[in-house]
């Protein structure tokens, strides 16, 4: 490249000279055919000077050397580019060099094109040298930064938007990967002209020339401050509601853990009440006493009021905590509706009403959460029976579609005293019920309405209410046939073996009267317990507290233990941990007493039931008969693999039963007639009959409907298997269930069928 210089300057003169060798760039006063001109604008004429050039060759570069304090009056027309006085190293070489090539792109309209798409790009651009000598930068990085391309150009990066938010190795690891040819990806973070922090998304790339050297570095950024601001301010935000929301929940969890307390303390005193009672009216009716049991029958009466008022407060907690599960199962509607009639049709005759249930021969099999199911349906029957005297109740229940999903829909109709569109908006209020008359007139707390709207939801259904006042109400229930269970694999029959099971240990011979202890911290529950027990055929003794109790059972181990598990100091989980540690105690059956529900804990420890209080003394010593006798439970297998026969039959019987084989289906009917099992273990791929045949012959059987089956198969079910093994109390993947807990699976669901839970 050729540069005519002029000047009057010959000190500046010689310096350009010598600065532009190196360059491969020959600058001279004496040059006669110039690639670009210098002007020095100390020359007397500069600005006619240039004016003439430019008008000589409009296209030909003129680049203009100002002194910095003259910079505000120029440039002239025709001026490329201004260049401060004296340039720093490398930056006269880049300015004719990029006013050259500016020149070839007007010329080329490719070149034009390109450089247009540059200047044009949203984003920022910038071409460097390989020593990263800024080259050339677009309109976008002066909007961004805030610096003009003259205080850019010849100049580095780190000259110019060195921000100190990176050290020398991050720059160093940048260089090196430009040196092996390859594009860098990453932050940087520049500090504009104003000195704001610009963050910036960035691409760095070598440019080749043919030889394969690296002439350029093209820079691409995206300037993300904002975006990055609003992603810190969302961050900030999402923390300060997860510390909002795990205060709400603490919160939550403390009301509920203070309803569970509350609820114990006047569980206790109640318990008492109702056992005491309880036992006065036997008392009483063997002293053939007809108005003391009638008195007797009142107070327990209203005990067991004031305790399902306690259990819906603790219900309700529950679900606002989010701690109320589902218990999804299949079952026959029709045997459902019948235990809730059973069980509402003394309430109904209270007040002199009839009750009439509709409910269709065909209505098959519904997967829900049963007791949830059934506690909805009492609750409306109930609030239909309490507000209706000389009148009609109404169950019917029909099969229907809700957005193409079947539904099962359960109506409650009453002709009782009705409400107002004003009454009506005030349901499933918690604690509020339709006005303070009713409160007055009929009691309640009006928890009962919103449970059951809760329950439903968590059911993936709703309650529709209908109302006239003094014409009556109609209720429905609406539920889907099937509901999904998030906690197991959707589509299955319920599964037994993925909760906790009881363990049953095999028990000795008959010693005359079984020997029980009793360890709980309330003396009148102690009292309530022994005497009843003391009646039944027991031997009881007590303890107050979880270590004498532990003291007595390793001195003289009883046949069974009923424990109470909140006491204070060691508690029932850490007395039924103990014992279950101990050889001495490992084997003595043990029922938990406790006012929650936490079976599952308990099972998991290794106790062998688990009961509500306040516990109906003549279920205890069922119970407690059953565990002491240690009866043998009779298991049939039916299976046509003889090796899964072999280790199912030995897993069983060490742990007591008393197992039966059959080989395939038509055996294993034959078995059943011979006589009949407790249980019986079923596999479905069988030659000449399938278990699916053995299932529908046993439905078809009054002496055999009865009995549990557990389906073992390894088939993948469709929707017509599982429809036709709707009989089964579970389904179960081969190979899914531990050996060890086959046995207590057993067990447990042949409890379940005699109705000793």
């Amino acid at each position: 490249m050729q540069v005519l210089l002029m000047t009057i300057d010959m000190e500046l003169a010689e310096g350009l000279a010598h600065e532009c060798l190196p360059e491969g760039i020959e600058c001279s006063m004496e040059v006669e055919e110039p690639d670009a001109i210098l002007v020095d604008d100390a020359l007397p004429d500069a600005t006619a000077c240039v004016t003439r050039l430019y008008a000589d060759d409009p296209g030909r570069p003129i680049l203009l050397l100002v002194d910095e304090t003259r910079l505000g009056s120029y440039p002239p027309e025709g001026v490329t580019e201004i260049i401060i006085k004296p340039p720093r190293p490398h930056e006269l070489a880049i300015r004719l060099r990029s006013a050259l090539r500016r020149r070839r792109q007007v010329a080329n309209p490719r070149e034009a094109l390109a450089l247009t798409a540059v200047e044009a790009a949203g984003d920022i651009v910038e071409i460097t040298s390989p020593e990263s000598v800024f080259e050339h930068v677009n309109a976008a990085f002066v909007q961004t930064l805030g610096y003009t391309y003259e205080e850019v150009v010849g100049r580095t990066p780190s000259e110019v938007m060195r921000s100190d938010q990176h050290d020398e190795d991050y720059f160093a690891r940048i260089d090196e990967v430009l040196r092996r040819g390859e594009t860098w990806k990453g932050l940087l973070i520049s500090r504009a002209k104003n000195g704001r922090l610009i963050y910036l998304d960035s691409a760095i790339s070598p440019v080749f020339d043919r030889e394969g050297r690296i002439t350029h570095h093209v820079a691409v950024k995206r300037d993300i401050t904002q975006r990055l601001r609003a992603e810190n301010e969302l961050r900030r935000v999402n923390e300060e509601l997860a510390q909002a929301r795990d205060a709400a929940l603490e919160a939550s969890r403390a009301k509920s853990q203070f309803l569970a307390n509350m609820s114990h303390e006047l569980r206790t005193p109640l318990n008492a009440i109702i056992g005491y009672a309880e036992m006065l009216a036997e008392d009483a009716e063997d002293a053939e006493d007809e108005a003391a049991v009638a008195d007797l029958g009142k107070i327990q009466t209203a005990g067991r009021h004031l305790l399902s008022l306690i259990n819906d407060v603790l219900d309700l907690s529950k679900i606002e905590a989010g701690a109320m599960k589902l218990f999804i199962e299949a079952f026959e509607l029709r045997t459902a509706i019948a235990g809730v009639v059973a069980t509402i049709t003394p309430l109904v005759h209270e007040r002199d009403n009839e009750l009439v249930v509709d409910v269709p021969d065909d209505l098959g099999v519904m997967r829900a959460d049963l007791t949830k199911v059934r506690q909805a349906l009492l609750n409306l029957l109930g609030n239909a029976c309490k507000f209706t005297e000389n009148g009609f109740i109404t169950l019917a229940v029909r099969a229907t579609e809700v957005d193409d999903r079947p539904f099962i829909v359960f109506a409650v109709r009453d002709t009782g005293i009705g409400m107002s569109e004003e009454q009506l908006a005030r349901l499933f209020r918690p604690f509020v019920q339709a006005d303070d008359s009713t409160t007055r007139r009929y009691g309640g707390t009006g928890l009962g309405l919103v449970i059951s709207q809760r329950f439903c939801e968590m059911m993936g259904g709703h309650i529709e209410v209908d109302s006239e006042e003094g014409m009556g109400s109609t209720f429905r229930l609406l539920l889907p046939r099937v509901v999904e269970d998030v906690s197991k694999p959707t589509g299955e029959i319920p599964i037994a073996a993925q909760a906790p099971v009881p363990v049953v240990p095999r028990r000795g011979e008959d010693r005359g009267n079984p020997r029980i202890l009793v360890i709980d911290d309330d003396p009148v529950v102690q009292d309530i317990v022994e005497r009843s027990l003391t009646r039944h055929g027991f031997d009881v003794e007590s303890a107050r507290d979880g270590s004498s109790g532990l003291r007595r059972a390793r001195e003289q181990p009883p046949d069974a233990i009923v424990l109470d598990v909140m006491m204070p100091g060691l508690d029932g989980w850490g007395v039924l941990t103990a014992l279950k540690s101990d050889p001495v105690t490992a084997e003595i059956p043990v029922v938990m007493l406790t006012i929650i529900e936490q079976s599952d804990v308990g099972f998991a420890l290794g106790a062998v039931d688990f009961l509500i209080k306040p516990v109906k003394t003549q279920r205890l010593a069922s119970l407690l008969h059953r565990h002491c006798r240690g009866e043998r439970v009779k298991v049939l297998i039916i299976d046509d693999d003889p090796v899964t026969r072999e280790v199912t039959r030995r897993t069983l019987e060490a742990d007591g039963h008393e197992v039966r084989e059959a080989a395939d289906g038509h055996k294993g009917i034959a078995a059943l007639r011979e006589q009949a099992p407790d249980l019986v273990l079923l596999d479905l791929m069988m030659p000449v009959m399938d278990g699916f045949a053995v299932l529908e012959h046993m439905r078809g059987n009054a002496g055999l409907r009865e009995i549990p089956v557990i389906v073992v198969t390894a088939k993948e079910l469709d929707e017509l298997d599982r429809e036709m093994l709707r009989g089964a109390k579970a389904v179960l993947e081969r190979g899914a269930l531990e050996r060890q807990d086959l046995a207590a699976l057993v067990t447990r669901r042949v409890a379940e069928a005699l109705d000793y839970r």
